[in-house]
């Protein structure tokens, strides 16, 4: 066995959030690790998490969470987890070692900023595991969310090699696969292939709604490709909000390019029908590139 794996034995793990995320983040780390402690202010999910064996022990006191953790989770939407980075500034937390803190958040410049004020008893990694589903809270949470899925590391400068190796054997437990890159670039890749997508699913919606205003008959005709397209527009409006506040910059210049996309397809279809259908096959093209099609998926 390696030395990350033993480390990673042998730490305690405090999450902060035990929602979606936090919880499935603790059924997949169960047993790979010496114990979980998850920091929750809802006192149902708490009495849920310890009845259900997700984690050791509860609280709903940071302070209290962070008593024998060797790790920190902060899997809460972004701007609180802005707040507990700003609570680890005021806390009177004295040790002989660092603890990791990780987050899980789909923004990262603003987190790796506060991260960066941190005191030297903390070292702070920005996380963004790519998955997640559009219900949200502990009753949906799945041991294999992760698995299979990128998992974002926007590690400071200065890291320690040990405590980002540390965050690598987390990902590598739950079944995810690891990329590293700073905060900004992340946040601008993000918002053209996860943030922009919710929000052309919100136009979407908005489009046939307005007919549906003059017409309710639409809604009888919304086909399983409309249904599929706006599925992340029933996503929890409060976490999209945090992610469109904390990432408003990228975000407009998605819209943007999106904007310049629409305009390219509209003048395809005043051109031939050859021109057309030559644009539309090399965008189909290069979709099935990245994303292949499986027999049963073209039928």
């Amino acid at each position: 066995m390696n030395k990350s794996v033993d480390l990673l034995l042998e730490s305690h793990i405090t999450i902060v959030g035990l929602g979606l995320m936090g919880g499935s983040l603790a059924l997949a780390l169960k047993d790979k690790c010496s114990g979980i402690t998850a920091v929750e202010v809802d006192a149902h999910a708490r009495h849920i998490g310890l009845e259900r064996g997700l984690v050791n022990h509860v609280t709903k006191n940071l302070e209290d969470g962070l008593k024998h953790a060797d790790i920190l989770v902060l899997a809460t939407p972004v701007r609180a987890t802005l707040e507990t980075l700003e609570k680890l500034n005021r806390l009177s937390y004295h040790t002989n070692r660092t603890l990791l803190v990780l987050d899980l958040g789909s923004t990262k410049a603003e987190v790796a900023s506060a991260m960066a004020l941190l005191p030297k008893t903390f070292s702070g990694i920005g996380g963004h595991p790519m998955c997640g589903k559009e219900t949200s809270g502990l009753e949906y949470a799945d041991a294999s969310l992760y698995k299979d899925a990128v998992f974002v590391l926007t590690p400071q400068s200065n890291t320690d090699k040990k405590i980002l190796g540390l965050a690598r054997q987390i990902i590598s437990a739950i079944g995810s696969i690891p990329i590293e890159m700073d905060a900004e670039k992340h946040d601008r890749l993000a918002a053209l292939t996860s943030h922009l997508p919710y929000l052309l699913a919100c136009s979407l919606v908005l489009t046939v709604s307005s007919e549906g205003d003059v017409d309710p008959i639409v809604w009888k005709m919304v086909s399983s490709g409309f249904k599929d397209t706006t599925r992340v527009a029933s996503s929890d409006v409060q976490m999209l909000i945090d992610i469109l506040k904390t990432n408003k910059a990228s975000i407009k210049n998605a819209l943007g390019e999106q904007r310049i996309a629409m305009d390219k397809l509209e003048i395809a279809l005043d051109g031939d029908l050859e021109s057309l259908q030559d644009y539309l096959s090399s965008i189909q093209d290069i979709r099935n590139h990245h994303f292949p099609v499986a027999p049963s998926d073209s039928s």
